[in-house]
């Protein structure tokens, strides 16, 4: 390799997101209209990638060249066909263009802005807001919403919730409309109008409720925030324990490859941790959030509409923030900017798209000999890679932490503002809804993410076993039980996908594992592994049938595992935007036919998330919620691998007394 290419694993620069525009453009002619729907790094082959990574066996040379490829999708207007073209930027070539009819690709930010723009000014958008009592159009917001799967087949539609503002910055969440336009992305055009239906009221249209509900500290007024917080500071006066390279990075004994694009967002690749004795030893070839569902409970039209696929309807990088030192992120930050393509072709940068940070997360481990009085205890430090994506009301921090004792982390903190809907004066919310303030309503809902885990640990061969804790089966008072306290752990190694179905099993604490069978711990005498634990794993609660079930089935069960496809990257389907219900897209087309899963490459598929039922207290914006999981190493050390920390003391992390006539009283207890 050129000394001076990037990474075969960097995503796409500015440079040559120019540049694959201008072959595009080289090769259809300009006189066409379409649009720049994606644009994205085509990753190497798996297998050329092992060798470059050095995880190949030794038999394998390391390529000295690889080729950067860009995936790109352009949607013709106004037909809405869609064109998949491979641009091979170092031979400057289109090297594959497919045509595909039927299917819808992800929604562009700037398709929604245009859509909004239109809309304003159709003119029956602009009479129905008169009847409403609205006359100013410029304090009218639509956010586009997908139509999840609708009887209008072969248009690229959004429907519209619409809000009004008293102002600017109002929160217009506080001020929901009764109808939802029908839009026609490609054509440009509203094709209908929806206007709800009033349940068990006398009334035919509701009064827009025209109440402010602020959360900006400028509407608040200085005089109402609090005056009693005094400042934190993190301080580090060395600098950050972490280096980067590029999009590389190293920690901590970790070391892996950050990539960003405009689905999943922020990727990790390459993960791997040094041992105690130098090895480095290979943990997860690829993680992101490849998809997640948010099924709305309101079974009446317009929104039995609302179940969003935000990672495949809008993608999460074209929805991330720039973030801000001192708010968003705490402490000495890095930034690494994201760089993603308009849709007329040209670059487009979210600066400080990604926060790279260290944080004190307490206690790794303390003990006290009771005996003497001496303690040891080391803090526990976290590297925390994230961004925050906006999707609508939504705001969703998502964060990668990797811990000093080798634990992966992975959590979501959704917070935001609620989706509303106006009621009449006469109307109630329930059973689908919370009124979190008069007339208005916030739907119930649920979250709930898939994360796409590509494992390699300690080599690319892997399986996954189901380990159940079990009550011994042996009546107390038998010679193995005689107390009847026995209990223990039972474990199964999925063969194939049909066994790799997962759900939760609480009263026998069920857990999973990652394991490599070829590699056998020395003392615990078990394959070496990490194990998988999610927090906060509810059921699917739209029925099987549902449209929303039937277009999201990875979010009917826990875990899936999946045999490795290079071209099975998302769950739900690579098009699942306006996904047909019946061709159950994603995991239940790849596992039609069972498929080997025991000691091959696989793929995990983890679902998690949350059941909201909105509170009061939720308006007018959430409090952060929070939900995740971790990988911990399950016998894949020989010890602690952070026992080498060292002591942490009050000279190290500058701790003082809160003793002063400020804050505290002395009390002795």
């Amino acid at each position: 390799m050129s000394p001076t290419a990037p990474h075969p694993l960097n995503n796409l620069s500015a440079e040559e997101i120019r540049r694959t525009a201008e072959i595009i453009r080289r090769e259809r002619g300009s006189s066409e209209t379409y649009v720049f729907n994606s644009m994205v790094l085509k990753e190497p082959p798996k297998d050329i990638m092992m060798a470059y990574l050095g995880w190949a066996p030794s038999s394998v040379p390391k390529p000295t060249a690889i080729d950067r490829e860009a995936f790109v999708v352009l949607i013709d207007r106004p037909s809405g066909l869609v064109h998949e073209m491979t641009v091979n930027l170092t031979k400057e070539a289109v090297t594959s263009w497919k045509k595909i009819e039927g299917v819808q690709p992800t929604m562009h930010p700037f398709e929604m802005l245009e859509a909004e723009k239109i809309m304003k000014e159709d003119p029956r958008v602009i009479d129905q807001c008169r009847i409403l009592g609205i006359t100013d159009m410029s304090m009218v917001f639509a956010d586009t919403w997908g139509v999840g799967y609708h009887q209008i087949k072969g248009k690229r539609l959004v429907q519209a919730l619409l809000y009004m503002r008293t102002s600017p910055d109002d929160n217009q969440y506080a001020h929901p409309l009764d109808f939802n336009p029908l839009y026609d992305i490609n054509e440009k055009r509203v094709i209908d109008i929806i206007i709800s239906k009033r349940r068990n009221s006398k009334f035919e249209r509701p009064v827009i409720p025209r109440e402010n509900h602020h959360f900006l500290p400028e509407h608040l007024g200085e005089d109402n925030l609090r005056k009693d917080i005094k400042p934190i500071q993190i301080v580090q006066p060395q600098g950050v324990s972490f280096s980067i390279r590029d999009q590389q990075l190293d920690w901590q004994k970790w070391n892996m490859h950050i990539s960003f694009n405009y689905r999943e967002g922020l990727v990790i690749q390459n993960l791997n941790y040094r041992d105690m004795d130098g090895t480095a030893r290979p943990v997860l070839y690829r993680m992101s959030l490849a998809e997640m569902v948010v099924p709305y409970a309101n079974p009446y039209e317009p929104y039995n509409h609302k179940m969003a696929f935000d990672v495949g309807e809008y993608g999460l990088g074209q929805l991330s923030n720039s973030l801000e030192l001192g708010c968003d992120c705490v402490g000495k930050i890095y930034y690494m900017d994201g760089v993603l393509c308009g849709i007329d072709g040209t670059p487009w940068h979210i600066p400080k798209a990604i926060c790279i940070h260290e944080e004190d997360v307490g206690l790794l481990f303390k003990h006290t000999d009771y005996r003497t009085g001496k303690a040891h205890s080391a803090r526990s430090r976290r590297l925390v890679i994230s961004h925050i994506v906006t999707a609508g009301n939504y705001d969703y921090g998502l964060y990668y932490y990797f811990y000093q004792d080798g634990t992966i982390e992975y959590e979501v903190k959704a917070t935001g503002e609620l989706n509303t809907q106006v009621l009449a004066e006469d109307e109630a919310a329930a059973p689908y809804g919370t009124i979190v303030a008069p007339q208005v309503d916030a739907q119930h809902h649920q979250h709930l993410f898939c994360m796409r885990i590509d494992p390699m640990i300690d080599g690319r061969d892997n399986s996954v076993a189901e380990v159940d804790v079990v009550a011994s089966d042996l009546p107390v008072g038998h010679p193995n039980n005689k107390v009847g306290n026995s209990f223990y752990p039972i474990t199964k190694v999925f063969n194939n996908t049909d066994e790799a179905q997962c759900i939760p099993k609480y009263e026998t604490s069920r857990f999973w594992k990652i394991i490599n069978e070829n590699k056998i711990h020395p003392w615990a005498k078990t394959p070496v592994g990490f194990k998988i634990m999610p927090r906060g794993t509810p059921a699917m609660l739209p029925k099987p049938g549902s449209i929303a079930y039937e277009r999201a089935i990875f979010a009917t069960k826990t875990l899936w595992v999946t045999p490795y496809d290079a071209e099975q990257q998302f769950p739900g389907g690579f098009y699942c935007y306006q996904s047909d219900p019946n061709d159950h897209l994603g995991i239940p087309q790849w596992i039609k036919e069972p498929k080997d899963v025991r000691n091959k490459d696989i793929v995990c598929w983890l679902t998690f998330g949350l059941t909201h039922i909105p509170r009061v207290e939720d308006f007018p914006i959430m409090p952060v919620e929070t939900v995740g999981w971790m990988l911990k190493p399950a016998n894949f050390f020989k010890g602690n691998p952070g026992i080498d920390i060292p002591a942490s003391d009050k000279a190290s992390t500058k701790s003082a007394y809160a003793e002063s006539s400020s804050c505290c009283r002395k009390n002795n207890l």
